[in-house]
């Protein structure tokens, strides 16, 4: 009784077996007289899961050549003006899903002969299919980000044709294009990345973009900014660095952030050795010296913060944020003087007229030069609201509260 049990259940494998070969036999045929990708996923999605065939190159080598064969059919007509409804769509279905059985199916891709070598059935022609869409996968990209706005299927089009560029000894015959289109290639990736959210896929794009060969400012600014996004202060600080020698004369920003960094971290010393540094490069900057006040104000040195915003103002009588600082500074003055105020009611006023009043009136000429160039800033307003309060001009006080 044993002995027909285990033949019964030998007999049931062996009948599995053949089943599972029964499907690939069905979805080969099905690629071979070119029915859709679908279809022969249709077909063969029993193999992916079976012990017997989901490790078998022919399982996944199957649905990516009917992919590419399916794609070439619609390039065909498209090429004539007559792809169907949704046939962008589908060209960048077939391409991605085609190229993910295709590299599925390659590392699966070993037959032992009778001498027990190893070799292959499929690979060539894998790699042969992929070689003959290298540019179908950057220009499909193109489409997927431009019209279909499918931004995930545009990074990866854009990654796979990156990823051939980089290994043109696997693709024999592609002509890999020359570094300003690659770098450029990695560019559009990160700004796919970055439209479908994925803010450390593009972060990684833009970095492999530089790395190419993409030196603009446009691309030092868009790692900082995504590198904000995610807070990642490593990244700002380092991308800032690279950013100085380049583009730092016209662009402060650039020693902000690694100033911002230093002193967030309380890091006066490093702090003012950077600026100082970039003074000595850039002397006619006034927003160095800006910044060099800014960081007196946060060492507590409001004595040195005023003479660098003034010399800020020498360099550039007509800068609104020169004008707004040394203003400000100004009105600081005058706060501070006020808390020494004598409080005999007699003395009051004269000491007001005396002390405090010069530096409201001085404080006003600046803070109102700053506004008329640049009536941006509401913190100009709010200061001048508080230099008129302190006037007692009612009229001005007025104005500004109505254009706050």
């Amino acid at each position: 009784m044993k002995k027909i049990i285990l033949l019964g259940a030998c007999a049931l494998c062996t009948l599995g077996a053949l089943a599972q070969q029964s499907v690939l036999k069905e979805a080969d045929r099905a690629m071979k007289n070119k029915a859709t990708l679908a279809k022969v996923v249709e077909i063969v999605k029993p193999a992916f899961t079976n012990p017997e065939t989901q490790n078998l190159a022919q399982t996944y080598y199957i649905p990516g050549k009917a992919a590419f064969n399916e794609y070439d059919q619609l390039l065909g007509l498209k090429q004539f003006g007559k792809l169907p409804a949704n046939g962008d769509k589908t060209m960048g279905t077939n391409l991605l899903q085609g190229y993910d059985y295709m590299m599925k199916a390659l590392p699966l891709d070993s037959v032992p002969d009778a001498k027990g070598k190893i070799k292959t059935k499929y690979s060539k022609d894998i790699l042969s299919v992929l070689a003959g869409h290298y540019t179908d996968f950057s220009n499909t990209a193109i489409t997927l980000f431009n019209d279909l706005k499918d931004y995930k299927g545009a990074y990866r089009g854009f990654g796979i044709f990156l990823e051939m560029s980089d290994n043109p000894q696997l693709y024999k015959g592609i002509q890999v294009p020359g570094d300003t289109t690659l770098f450029e290639i990695a560019y559009n990736q990160a700004l796919a990345a970055f439209q479908a959210e994925d803010l450390e896929a593009a972060l990684k794009c833009f970095q492999n973009s530089k790395a190419r060969g993409k030196t603009t400012k446009e691309i030092y600014d868009n790692i900082i900014y995504v590198a904000t996004q995610l807070g990642d202060t490593t990244t700002i600080v380092e991308t800032a660095k690279e950013a100085i020698p380049l583009y730092g004369a016209e662009d402060p920003n650039y020693i902000r952030y690694i100033i911002n960094d230093l002193l967030s971290k309380k890091d006066y010393a490093n702090a003012f050795k950077a600026i100082n540094e970039a003074i000595v490069n850039d002397p006619d900057n006034v927003d160095y010296y800006l910044i060099l006040g800014v960081i007196h104000e946060n060492d507590g040195k409001r004595a040195e913060a005023k003479a660098a915003y003034k010399k800020g103002l020498e360099v550039d009588p007509e800068s609104a944020l020169a004008n707004f600082y040394y203003g400000k500074s100004l009105c600081e003055d005058a706060y501070e003087v006020n808390d020494k105020a004598p409080t005999n009611p007699a003395e009051i006023d004269a000491y007001f007229n005396a002390q405090i009043k010069p530096l409201f009136e001085q404080a006003a000429v600046y803070l109102e030069k700053s506004y008329k160039i640049d009536p941006e800033n509401p913190d100009v307003l709010r200061y001048l609201e508080n230099v008129y309060y302190n006037l007692k001009d009612e009229a001005k006080l007025e104005e500004v509260q109505r254009l706050k």
